[in-house]
């Protein structure tokens, strides 16, 4: 009886089932993109390149750094809630009391 149930069902059981292997793949994919912080630490050290180059002065440098820092912070928040550690251990976010993430 199960064989022929899975046979019988297979149009409706088998699209189900594709539809969620496809979206599994793709909550994968987006989560190791949202907690991916290499792009951000490259940006900071090509941020440092350009200081000590000369191409940017430091009102410029410290503008441009907290915005990276702010993204890092934001990668490392996604990080603390999907439960993925970083070298050193599960990264803890900084919160303020109203539960946003310091400034």
């Amino acid at each position: 009886m199960g064989l022929i149930s899975n046979v019988l069902f297979f149009p409706v059981t088998g699209p189900v089932a594709g539809i969620r292997w496809v979206l599994g793949k793709v909550q994968t994919i987006v989560e190791d993109e949202l907690t991916d912080d290499t792009s951000v630490k490259e940006e900071l050290m090509e941020l440092q390149m350009l200081l000590e180059l000369g191409d940017i002065d430091d009102a410029e440098y410290v503008r441009r750094e907290a915005v990276v820092m702010q993204r890092l912070r934001e990668v490392r928040e996604w990080r603390e809630r999907l439960g993925k550690g970083v070298a050193g251990g599960l990264v803890r976010v900084a919160r303020n009391e109203d539960g946003t993430a310091p400034e």
